[in-house]
């Protein structure tokens, strides 16, 4: 297990794959004519801790973890960038698109509908090759030949297909309401299971939904539970649209370990903490994060079995690591409308959408409109602190709560400095979740499973990976994409 801190060296990567990369475009396209058009697909398990993936496989927690990685070339890859862009809403970016974030300047979740240069699933299609994008986040993609489902935060909430709607508004209302208890109804629970009952939901699933509701039942404690059923949920539907549109490359994305990791590692592993966790959490808090990566275990037994064909690689674009020294936690509104009204908003004259977390969009008809709202958020204090941060966002305001204080915030009033105005905290903001405990890292994993176990001492640029996978399907990279595909040499891969 020690080879995933970067032991021993791979020096002949690319013949695994069936290719042989090298630095001009020509030779990019050096495959064996029996992998050219080998199926492809991204794995997206997002955050993922190269440490913990290790952790966890040398305890015997991760047997399909452990057999992927056996068969795989071994990356550590690294955003290459500063702290404050470590977010993954512009790294999933830069795996998709091959460029950095001072060339993407994607820099906001909902930022990436904005960017006009082709991703690589886009120059694919276009170049006549089946592609699915299954929740990738943050992306630019359109109709494509094949699908694409956004990701759950997406402001349009966009797929293609347009029957593939359905589904989509469901889970993203389900992801953006994850805590707030009232998020589904149980119509929309309906609507769900017979959308999934006829695209391909899998009675093992079924059986699984069916175990979670009746352990909620008896502990609604278990509710944290939830992301890692919709990642089972949604895999059944990510096999069916793969074999109903025959793609070529496919990717997907999953989100929940990332989630357990921001607000459980402090359970977890409690003495790294200043903090000690919270002594009236649920007590399966403390195994939240081994139960996710458990469950993206199930998740990589199905991938291999059920692509034997096709090319598997496993992709988190960065990770965590415990946040030891920090009592940050995050507040959102309890009713939008009461709040807007607070503030002064006509709720009429806005739309609001939420995003991730405390952040939501206020969208606005116009410049006046926004330019009113951005002022009346202004006025809004809790004690000498002021209550929101907002970015504008052309006539939209991107929004959240600035107070990152514990509870003893709930007792503060929130004060109007326009009128004098004042309501108590708690009973506009609720908290979402617990308190963090895990902060981004630069690192990430890339395996690419090939068939045979190598390691790459050196780390991979994430700019790499689209560069990669246009090779693998002999597609030319565009003149905007510089990053090279990862080479056959470590010397040659250095200097990439």
């Amino acid at each position: 297990m020690g080879a995933l801190k970067g032991a021993g060296i791979c020096r002949y990567y690319l013949n695994k794959l069936g290719a042989s990369f090298g630095h001009e475009p020509d030779r990019d396209m050096k495959w064996k004519k029996s992998q050219a058009m080998k199926p492809l697909i991204l794995i997206e398990f997002n955050e993922l801790s190269p440490r913990l993936l290790e952790r966890f496989m040398a305890a015997g927690k991760l047997p399909n973890f452990g057999k992927f990685y056996a068969e795989s070339t071994v990356f550590v890859t690294d955003a290459r960038e500063q702290v404050s862009n470590l977010e993954p809403w512009i790294q999933w970016p830069t795996v998709h698109s091959g460029l950095s974030y001072d060339e993407h300047r994607v820099f906001h979740l909902g930022d990436g509908r904005n960017q006009t240069r082709k991703y690589v699933a886009e120059i694919l299609s276009d170049a006549g090759i089946r592609a699915g994008v299954f929740g990738s986040m943050n992306m630019n993609y359109r109709a494509l030949k094949g699908y694409v489902i956004a990701d759950p935060w997406d402001k349009d909430t966009f797929c293609s297909p347009g029957w593939l709607q359905p589904f989509c508004h469901i889970v993203a209302k389900a992801v953006q309401e994850s805590s707030n208890d009232g998020g589904l109804s149980k119509k929309d629970l309906a609507r769900l299971a017979l959308f999934l009952g006829r695209h391909g939901m899998k009675s093992g699933t079924f059986m699984g939904a069916l175990t979670q509701v009746l352990a909620e039942r008896r502990d609604p404690g278990l509710k944290w539970r939830r992301p890692s059923l919709l990642d089972q949920l949604q895999y059944d539907l990510f096999v069916h649209l793969n074999r109903r549109y025959n793609v070529q490359f496919a990717t997907f994305f999953s989100n929940s370990t990332a989630h357990y990791q921001h607000f459980h590692w402090r359970d977890m592993d409690p003495e790294l903490f200043d903090v000690p966790p919270d002594s009236h959490a649920h007590p399966s808090m403390r195994s939240a994060i081994l139960y996710g990566y458990q469950s993206m275990d199930d998740l990589m037994g199905r991938f291999m079995r059920d692509n034997p064909n096709a090319l598997l690689m496993f992709c988190t674009a960065l990770s965590q690591q415990p946040w030891t020294d920090t009592t940050k936690v995050g507040y959102r509104p309890r009713d939008f409308n009461t709040f807007l009204e607070f503030a002064e908003i006509p709720p009429e004259s806005v739309a609001i959408k939420p995003v991730m977390a405390q952040q939501f969009y206020i969208d606005c008809p116009n410049r006046a409109v926004g330019d009113a709202a951005e002022k009346s958020l202004g006025s809004l204090f809790v004690g000498e602190e002021p209550l929101m941060w907002t970015e504008r966002a052309g006539d939209a305001l991107l929004t959240g709560c600035r107070i990152h204080a514990t509870e003893e915030t709930l007792r503060n009033a929130t004060v109007r400095r326009s009128d004098g105005g004042a309501a108590p905290f708690g009973e506009l903001f609720y908290k979402i979740h617990a308190m963090r405990s895990g902060r981004h890292h630069g690192d990430g994993a890339l395996w690419v499973r090939n068939g045979r176990h190598e390691i790459v001492a050196s780390k991979a640029a994430l700019t790499q990976i689209a560069p990669t996978i246009l090779a693998h399907f002999s597609v030319p990279r565009p003149p905007y994409m510089q990053g090279l595909p990862l080479s056959d040499k470590v010397e040659r891969f250095v200097t990439a």
